[in-house]
């Protein structure tokens, strides 16, 4: 009887054998499809089979055992068909399975990129199976899996279909759609492990096909009046209806590459918040704290959130029951150097940075027990990522004075010799306030002010220009996709003209709703261009967003393009000079635009 494609032949050695481990994330795509094809009743059976629930697959990075994975393949089977498991690939990449992705899709910009760390789901913990490449190029890539698993769970071929599905999600998640999986049926085995081969195609584009056919449609119309009209006329007339279709081929090429582009950032911001998500997700179950002391002095109420290297409580300080915010590291983290070296550096960071746009750090040090805590002042309010959305985007006269604090902010991070690092709308606080204590950069003729007062938080990843530790190494990138300049992202040296970039593509998320485009003309181009999808109930800003950028301020433009310069030299040099640049935007047509604008909205 013939093997099924794609599986692995019977071990002629048996030997004790390490089990195997996946992540919930496929499993969870088995459910998503039967849910789909044969309705949530089917997808209820196959858990109940498996004792387990939807609630235990919220966290698809949660572990699985192999073992239970197969039996959740033989089930979709019966339920479904083996045929249907490879079909499976589009709801490994939905929306809320990105979390396991962002190790793969972090920081790469193609799918042959995203191959080479494909294996971080499968072998990260369970160590039983790994990924190689031996070929990649643009369209291609050719590799194979090793597993030192029990290889009786590949005998059927069920974990190679799903393996199948998993490569042919992957150049989906950059904008290509499914790539072709074909399994070469180079299968090797030895006593300890057993491999199999795999080739992916995907389509990509090719603007001189583009170019071609429309210059062949231009010619094959233009041909027939030349022949029944032979004369210079018509000549002229066939070569200009060759030119415009070679001219509309390339134009509709260039269109496509956009969209393209802009899908993969839209997945990979996605992808970022998702594992952010989790993340909290995961901290909020390690505990509570509630009402213990803390350092002697500091009382702990209710839990705030997360944060990057830690657990953040409101507190009190018994001594003055003034109220504070208090960072503990995670249980989990508690002893970690490179986390501890994190809080560390925050502390002095803003030690460092003093400025009333920046957040107030009051104590910092360490539990007996080696735990590390950092406090800083309370804030109530909400950050710039959450008015984004509930509104959607921000009016240049109402952004104005926010982007003003936050420009003062930088100028005076950057004066103390840091580089803040992950600037982005979660990292700045609005703090309502009172009109008549607000700072004066809130506060000029012909603006609206907002009466909010901004905080810039999260000095987690901060670099203090005279020191740099392990936690901060040149070649690893540190920060925040569709934020960081490409410099920070190659994980190349940065300095103050990295923050000046996220502070650009912050300025323009506000303005239009969406994460900047790498190219000035695509970035302010009317037109259907993608975007993040709201949440329900929202302002969409994917509807008018190419007319909102189109509609934003020249002067407004001039200084976003400048600091998303993709080289640094091209960019303002530091957070002052723009400053500078953003108060030259308190001119009455800045104000006449937003009130343009605003009948827009309202029409």
């Amino acid at each position: 009887m013939s093997r099924p494609a794609g599986c692995f032949p019977r071990t002629k050695v048996r030997r004790s054998f390490p089990s195997g481990q996946t992540t919930a994330s496929k499993l969870k795509a088995l459910v998503a499809a039967l849910d789909a094809s044969r309705g949530a009743e089917a997808g209820d059976r196959l858990l109940t089979a498996l004792g387990t629930t939807r609630g235990d697959l919220d966290d698809e990075t949660r572990r699985l055992p192999l073992t239970t994975f197969h039996t959740a393949l033989e089930l979709f089977a019966a339920a479904s068909s083996r045929e249907d498991i490879a079909d499976t690939w589009r709801y490994l990449i939905a929306d809320d399975n990105l979390g396991v992705w962002m190790r793969a899709i972090r920081g790469t910009r193609k799918p042959e990129e995203a191959f080479s760390r494909i294996d971080g789901g499968d072998s990260e913990y369970g160590r039983t199976a790994r990924w190689e490449t031996f070929t990649s190029r643009p369209g291609f890539w050719r590799g194979r899996v090793v597993v030192v698993h029990d290889p009786a769970l590949e005998e059927d071929g069920l974990l190679g279909l799903s393996r199948i599905a998993e490569l042919s999600s992957v150049p989906a998640l950059y904008g290509f759609g499914q790539g072709k999986v074909t399994s070469t049926g180079e299968r090797a085995e030895t006593a300890v492990h057993a491999s199999q081969t795999y080739e992916v195609r995907w389509k990509m584009p090719d603007q001189r096909r583009e170019v071609a056919g429309f210059g062949a449609l231009g010619l094959a119309v233009g041909a027939a009046p030349l022949v029944l009209w032979p004369s210079i006329l018509t000549l002229v007339v066939l070569l200009a209806l060759i030119a415009a279709g070679a001219l509309g081929g390339s134009f509709r090429a260039r269109e496509r590459e956009r969209r393209r582009e802009s899908s993969a950032q839209a997945v990979r911001v996605q992808a970022l918040e998702r594992s952010l998500r989790l993340r909290e997700q995961r901290d909020g179950d390690a505990g509570n704290l509630q009402g213990q002391l803390v350092a002697g002095q500091y009382k702990l109420a209710q839990r705030m959130g997360a944060g990057a290297s830690g657990v953040i409580y409101e507190a009190t300080r018994v001594g003055d029951g003034v109220p504070v915010a208090i960072k503990l590291l995670r249980a989990a983290a508690a002893h970690d150097a490179v986390a501890s070296d994190r809080l560390r550096r925050e502390a002095e960071a803003l030690g460092l940075s003093w400025h009333p746009n920046v957040v107030e750090l009051i104590d910092h040090g360490h539990l007996p027990d080696g735990t590390a805590y950092l406090v800083m002042e309370l804030l109530r309010g909400e950050t710039l990522a959450t008015r984004l959305r509930t509104v959607g985007r921000i009016l240049t006269s109402e952004l104005l004075p926010l982007a003003l604090q936050v420009g003062d902010a930088l100028t005076a991070i950057h004066a103390a010799g840091v580089v803040h690092r992950d600037i982005k709308p979660s990292n700045i606080f609005l703090l309502p306030m009172d009109l008549d204590n607000a700072p004066s950069s809130t506060r000029f003729p012909g603006v609206h002010s907002m009466n909010e007062q901004v905080k810039v938080l999260d000095f987690g990843i901060a670099r203090v220009e005279w020191e740099e530790t392990r936690i901060t190494n040149m070649g690893a990138p540190v920060g925040t996709p569709g934020y960081m300049s490409p410099e920070q992202e190659a994980g190349g040296p940065v300095d103050a003209r990295s923050d000046v970039f996220a502070f650009g593509a912050l300025l323009y998320e506000c303005l239009t709703g969406e994460p900047p485009s790498a190219s000035p003309e695509e970035r302010w181009r009317a037109g259907e261009g993608e975007s993040l999808a709201p949440p329900a109930g929202s302002p969409s800003p994917s509807a008018l967003s190419g007319v909102r950028a189109t509609r934003t301020p020249n002067a407004w433009r001039q200084v976003i393009d400048r600091s998303l310069a993709q080289a640094p030299d091209d960019r303002y040099p530091d957070a002052r000079a723009m400053s500078q640049a953003l108060r030259a935007l308190q001119e009455p047509a800045a104000e006449t635009s937003s009130r343009s604008l605003s009948k827009l909205d309202e029409s």
